[in-house]
């Protein structure tokens, strides 16, 4: 989705330079990586996040639940309430992920929040192809949608203190992925909050036309423009906290199992595409590969596609790849998410990438969820 030139001159006079698609890949000094953005943002403790692009899918009709219900991995019955949300997946017949996503159960309909391309590449055909009789209306509100993070210490007191909201649930009572909705500076907001950054993190979606209106009013609250990170920021972030993404760790090949994905499948439902495979692998419980987060102290960070190697037994040996790497915050520390093979993934095992080393970690438990 293209920007307007009235935000693309805002987020420039903020030090972000604007791509292709209205992706804002670099803040600070171009070619900084978002270094310069992303630790403005940790070091004064709250801070804009550009996430646009970004899909907005809503799913509407009266048999949108029980239809729904049959083609994901959790169990829809956790959105009765208006404001609820849940991380979940689609998998093919094979268990394999064909998209993930956020939902949140907004008035008459649900939100559905995606990857870029997860639609064209292949999710929206899925989903039309599986509705039979079934009154279920699919309506792509992308280009329509501007979204924008709020992350950072006191995120949903800001939030809380900028606008007010329908719904009965402030942005700070909110479970993780759940939403509410209102108003900031008369503009239309719907919040979500979620696990992207180790501090707090919350997203808004509203009207391209408004958002410097209701950045104004933030900032208002605040008393201080705030710093913003892009692209790169975002996956640093991202890394750090040990939340994987679709299009980069997650894509056809994995298993949720595979990505702990835990949160997001419902094994007492009835069933749904792709439960057998899921089921199967969760009874014997031990999926070939897993996905596991690493901390390595270095100057420069390795490559993706490394191979990473297990100390067994007193003796190295090629069990893994790295599959993404960030810098963390501060130091000469990266983080990156690798997968194991089955006897390497453990917890605690000890890892080198080249002549790097360190220990393997759990992914982000997910509170609230």
């Amino acid at each position: 989705m293209a920007i307007s030139q009235q935000i693309q001159a805002n987020f420039e006079a903020r030090g972000a330079v604007v791509g292709e698609a209205g992706r804002v890949r670099f803040v600070g000094q171009e070619g900084a990586d978002d270094q310069v953005g992303v630790e403005a943002v940790l070091e004064e403790g709250l801070g804009w996040v550009a996430r646009s692009p970004r899909e907005t899918l809503t799913i509407a009709g009266d048999d949108a639940i029980p239809w729904l219900q049959g083609l994901v991995t959790s169990d829809l019955m956790g959105l009765v309430e208006e404001g609820r949300g849940q991380r979940t997946t689609w998998v093919s017949h094979t268990g394999r992920f064909v998209g993930e996503a956020r939902l949140m159960h907004f008035p008459e309909m649900l939100l559905v929040d995606l990857e870029p391309g997860t639609l064209a590449g292949g999710l929206m055909s899925h989903l039309r192809r599986h509705i039979i009789l079934e009154k279920v209306t699919l309506n792509d509100r992308s280009a329509e949608t501007f979204v924008l993070g709020l992350y950072g210490r006191g995120a949903a007191q800001v939030l809380g203190q900028s606008g007010t909201w329908a719904h009965r649930m402030a942005p700070g009572s909110l479970t993780m992925f759940g939403g509410t909705w209102g108003q900031i500076a008369g503009c239309g907001v719907v919040v979500q909050r979620v696990p992207w950054s180790p501090e707090e993190a919350y997203e808004l979606r509203l009207d391209p036309a408004e958002v410097l209106k209701v950045m104004a009013a933030v900032e208002e609250v605040v008393g201080r423009r705030l710093s913003m990170c892009g692209e790169a920021g975002f996956e640093r972030l991202r890394l750090t906290a040990g939340v994987p993404r679709f299009g980069v760790e997650l894509h056809e090949k994995v298993i949720p199992l595979e990505a702990g994905f835990e949160d997001a499948i419902a094994y007492d439902k009835g069933c749904y595409l792709g439960q057998e495979i899921i089921a199967r692998l969760d009874t014997r419980g031990t999926p070939a590969k897993m996905l596991r987060g690493v901390r390595l102290k270095a100057s420069r960070a390795p490559e993706v596609g490394a191979k990473v190697e297990a100390l067994i037994d007193g003796t190295w040996s090629q069990k893994g790849e790295l599959v993404s790497v960030a810098r963390d915050g501060g130091g000469a520390l990266y983080r990156g998410l690798v997968f194991m093979k089955r006897g390497a993934y453990e917890v605690g095992q000890t890892i080198r990438i080249g002549e790097l080393e360190g220990e393997l970690e759990a992914l982000l438990s997910l509170p609230g969820a």
